[in-house]
């Protein structure tokens, strides 16, 4: 017959014997590797995105330039009348609308066509995960200026600009 005492004692033994088993259990599986053809159409499509982004912004087409910003979007506008970061989409569209005007009304009263001839140089498209692409580039010539913005990919299958960041690039010395 088992004591007490002998029962707390192989119950003991069995708590021991079953946590040596989980220890020494293979750890748990982590998510699979995304496959690299996964990773390049996403890098392409995401591309894609940023040519269709970038070319509504040089005509200066409203609607389809808006379309691609998320609700949650923020920027830092390389303008000095914009100081802090602008949270939001409605904050972000308030700064470009007025801009988007500005630059229509004088190119049209100058007889000039809509186009601001924006040409990105070294755009480089980095995927930061599934889903979320990195895009870099260059505008301008001494000194280039720097943009960078971020994209999300809804369920959808559209990418967002999720921030942008817009600065100019430092000076040379002795300029």
């Amino acid at each position: 017959m088992l004591r007490p005492s002998h029962v707390l004692l192989v119950v003991s033994a069995l708590g021991v014997l079953a946590g040596c088993g989980a220890a020494s259990a293979p750890p748990a599986a982590g998510p699979e590797p995304r496959p690299a053809q996964a990773e390049a159409a996403d890098s392409a499509s995401a591309h894609r995105a940023a040519a269709g982004f970038l070319a509504a912004f040089d005509s200066l087409q409203w609607e389809p330039f808006r379309a691609y910003f998320a609700e949650d979007v923020t920027m830092f506008f390389p303008f000095p009348q914009v100081p802090a970061r602008a949270d939001g989409r409605e904050a972000v569209e308030g700064v470009f609308r007025r801009f988007f005007d500005a630059q229509r009304a004088a190119r049209t009263e100058a007889g000039r066509p809509l186009v601001q001839g924006i040409a990105p140089r070294d755009l480089r498209v980095q995927m930061a995960g599934a889903g979320v692409a990195v895009v870099t580039f260059h505008l301008g010539a001494e000194p280039p200026s720097r943009r960078t913005l971020v994209f999300r990919r809804t369920a959808g299958g559209e990418w967002k600009v999720v921030h942008w960041h817009a600065s100019s690039g430092p000076r040379a010395a002795g300029s």
